[in-house]
């Protein structure tokens, strides 16, 4: 057990829910000449055969709604900063005939056991959340996608209450650091859940979109997404290296 002072150190630090970018594909004959004058999200929805286990909140009535709701929301409150005015289009809305349209579908939502993230956490009791997206240069076609992207995430590793209570002296601090930030607040803070997975979601798609304008300089950059072993830092992205 001498290397469990620097799991529990590790996976404090990188414990934090999160979503990451997935499957990415580019179709380079679609891509933008210059930089969009808009952005268009439309309705995420529940996909048929999605792994749907979501109870629906208080006071709402349909959880497949919410969740696709939060989804655009997360787009919402990025799409203007990063991209371009950002606008939603309504269920059966003609598409616009330029600019840059985001549509996609849920196809993994699960909320998992709260109970479980708080006591004993490191994945017990996790959330999922799960999305298949096609982003259109609208300018350039309405029927092919200018990007294909998944994305996937959750609440993660995060340590619960009982990390604090077998971890030894020396990361004792980080641990319930990490506790403060994760478990604590998910008592405090009700709504944490598949509801931060659904807007966080949100704000990687546009980071995705973004990225892919930055890298042409078509925008100036402002964020990285997240993928999978990598680490998004102010200076570009750096590997994660693997905990033996």
């Amino acid at each position: 057990m001498k290397n469990f002072p620097l799991l529990l150190c590790c996976l404090a630090l990188t414990a934090c829910s999160s979503v990451s970018v997935i499957e990415e594909r580019e179709n380079v004959a679609l891509t933008p000449k210059s930089a969009p004058a808009e952005l268009f999200v439309c309705p995420f929805e529940v996909s048929k055969d999605a792994r749907f286990d979501v109870a629906p909140p208080r006071g709402k009535e349909d959880a497949r709604i919410e969740v696709g709701r939060n989804i655009v929301e997360g787009v919402l409150t990025r799409g203007d900063r990063w991209i371009a005015p950002t606008k939603v289009l309504d269920k059966g809305q003609n598409w616009p005939r330029k600019g840059i349209l985001v549509e996609g579908a849920v196809i993994r939502a699960e909320q998992g056991s709260r109970a479980l993230r708080i006591g004993i956490g490191f994945g017990l009791g996790r959330t999922h959340l799960d999305t298949t997206v096609s982003v259109f240069n609208l300018e350039a076609s309405a029927k092919k996608p200018w990007l294909t992207f998944k994305t996937t995430g959750g609440s993660n590793m995060e340590p619960g209450i009982v990390a604090g209570l077998v971890a030894p002296p020396a990361v004792v601090v980080p641990v319930l650091a990490s506790i403060a930030g994760g478990a604590v607040s998910t008592v405090s803070k009700s709504h944490k859940g598949v509801t931060q997975d659904a807007k966080r979601t949100g704000r990687a798609i546009v980071a995705a979109i973004h990225d892919s304008l930055a890298s042409k300089g078509m925008v100036k950059r402002k964020a990285w997404p997240k993928r999978i072993g990598t680490l998004g830092t102010p200076i570009g992205q750096l590997n994660v290296p693997t905990i033996d």
